[in-house]
């Protein structure tokens, strides 16, 4: 038995808001589809983030079925789970489309019954199960869920939906192997926590590739990542370049974490890459804007036309600097996409009365730097990515400190004349009663509330037997 096994394509994403990186999002997946096709896989799995959001533009639907056309063709059955970029609070989504045309199945808790040449169902309470049946091989999946959806006290809802298979698709953040990741303290699954029986568990959302082995977790079979399909952050650049203070010349070295999928074989992976556009993510320190300009243009010659580049500019700089200075070494190149970072801190400015560091923290001046741009030319993309590894290195941190700390009191005038304290009147209390309000009865309306209507997961939780 061989299959494919993609995950995180995020079709419909246009990164930095550039109309090419559309396209590089679409490329990657039909080649990744094709390269499934081209092994002969008997299935093709995809484990959540077809799509970057729940509702695709018209174009990226159209993409997407075009692609998926290719193992219908071939008679090749695609099975998928919904991750969180895909599902929706309604029970359908573009998933339901997409099953209509025959393009893909999809797997986990469904409304209503699904049964065909390879599909299976089960009545729990009032939905059903849903899984897959390839020459005698048993296919479970179950879309993205929060930890408190998967989790509820002593009750394990994996372990009590999945008791044995061959493969089990999700589309969860696993803490064993979520080091290094944006999910290091925000993983939805302990190790612990996963069902045990299964030979292979083909899992989604972890953007790095990642595998382990059952001599590591003790399970029956490898717990697989293959990662998303194009490098969707800066921490996934295929290049780095750093020129330090003390560099004589910039210092530059590939990332060796190549973007692809993986063909499995009697459940052992096998990595197959997929081609992707250079992403470069550029470190230059400096202490003074002339330093920082002359590294930039020795640095600009490295990244070639076709690639995207992120350039972290570091450093203490009198007065700051203006990242709208450095954009003019750039835009004769010919590059891509670049944009510029900043990471420079204004020296001090001492006064008599007061220490300039005392009034803006060093977070607080990087971030009104980032806030200079104009509304129209804001560029958010790189503003939250910037934001969110500021809070990832727990930097925020020393501005909520200062919050606490109590306000300093205001000097009292010298030379006034102090008052005698007045003398004390002893004077025996009494308790007063408080009077405690009668609640308002509440008016009868007549009407019933109309109930919240239950995912998937909570009716099945509410009628099934745990």
């Amino acid at each position: 038995m061989r299959f494919a096994h993609i995950a995180d394509a995020h079709l419909g994403r246009e990164q930095f808001n550039q109309p090419f990186r559309y396209e590089d999002y679409v490329r990657a997946f039909r080649e990744a589809v094709e390269k499934a096709v081209k092994a002969r896989v008997d299935f093709i799995l995809i484990a959540g983030d077809l799509f970057h959001v729940s509702r695709p533009s018209p174009k990226a639907l159209r993409d997407a079925v075009e692609i998926l056309e290719i193992p219908r063709k071939k008679e090749i059955p695609v099975f998928a789970i919904e991750g969180n970029h895909d599902k929706t609070i309604r029970e359908a989504s573009v998933f339901d489309l997409l099953e209509h045309l025959g393009l893909l199945r999809t797997l986990g808790l469904r409304r209503g019954e699904k049964k065909d040449e390879f599909l299976r169902s089960k009545k729990i309470a009032d939905r059903y199960l849903v899984w897959a049946e390839v020459n005698g091989f048993k296919i479970y999946g179950l879309r993205h869920h929060t930890r408190w959806q998967l989790i509820r006290g002593n009750t394990n809802v994996l372990k009590a939906l999945f008791k044995k298979g061959d493969i089990l698709m999700l589309h969860q953040a696993v803490d064993y192997l979520a080091k290094d990741t944006p999910y290091q303290d925000a993983f939805d699954l302990k190790l612990s926590e996963l069902p045990e029986n299964f030979s292979y568990y083909a899992l989604g959302h972890i953007h790095v590739r990642k595998v382990a082995e059952p001599e590591q977790t003790g399970l029956n079979g490898p717990i697989v990542y293959p990662g998303s399909l194009e490098r969707t952050d800066v921490r996934e650049a295929s290049h780095l370049i750093i020129y330090g203070e003390k560099d004589r010349k910039p210092k530059v070295r590939e990332n060796n974490q190549p973007k692809g999928f993986y063909i499995v074989e009697d459940f052992k992976p096998e990595f197959v890459e997929v081609e992707t556009r250079p992403f470069y993510r550029v470190t230059i320190s400096g202490n003074s804007k002339a330093e920082l300009r002359r590294k930039v243009e020795e640095v600009a010659g490295l990244i070639p036309k076709e690639a995207v580049a992120i350039i972290y500019l570091e450093g203490t700089v009198k007065g700051g600097v203006s990242l709208a200075e450095f954009n003019d070494l750039l835009k004769d190149l010919g590059i891509a996409y670049y944009a510029f970072r900043s990471r420079v801190t204004g020296e001090a400015i001492i006064s008599k009365e007061r220490v300039g560091e005392e009034i803006l923290t060093e977070w607080e001046r990087e971030l009104f730097l980032h806030m200079r741009s104009e509304p129209k030319e804001f560029p958010l993309d790189e503003f939250m990515d910037w934001l969110l590894e500021k809070y990832r290195l727990g930097v925020p941190a020393e501005m909520s400190a200062r919050a606490r700390k109590p306000a300093e009191e205001p000097r009292k005038p010298e030379n006034v004349e102090k008052k005698p304290p007045k003398e004390e009147k002893h004077v025996k209390a009494t308790p007063k009663r408080e009077k405690q309000e009668k609640p308002k009865p509440e008016k009868k309306t007549g009407k019933k509330p109309k109930p919240a209507k239950p995912s998937s997961l909570d009716a099945w939780l509410r009628g099934g037997k745990l």
